[in-house]
């Protein structure tokens, strides 16, 4: 089975992180999403990072060389709460369609 990991604001990262993904980490600024992007990457067992549309503009650099040099971790970009489309019943709808299990907010 396929390790994910996700870097987020600390709502989004919570959320996946209860509904059991154990590699889900917030960050709060560009040096700590560098910082733990480049910690998921040598982990080889980790094929698919989740990162927020914000934690995307702050890799952006990064992730254009990872994606010239590596096949995996496959890194895809999520709405987040900062994102340009904030909604907690999607982020909601994206944690069941990812992992299966459906969060009852609110």
């Amino acid at each position: 089975m396929a390790n994910i990991a996700v870097l987020a604001d600390k709502e989004t990262a919570t959320y996946f992180k209860i509904s059991g993904v154990r590699n889900s980490f917030p960050v709060e600024s560009r040096e700590e999403a560098e910082e733990r992007f480049t910690q998921l990457l040598s982990d080889k067992d980790i094929t698919l990072i989740f990162i927020t549309e914000e934690v995307n503009e702050w890799l952006a650099p990064i992730l254009g060389r990872i994606r010239r040099s590596r096949d995996y971790p496959l890194v895809t970009s999520i709405p987040g709460k900062r994102g340009k489309t904030p909604s907690i019943e999607q982020l909601a709808q994206l944690v069941k369609g990812t992992i299966g299990i459906e969060m009852k907010i609110g």
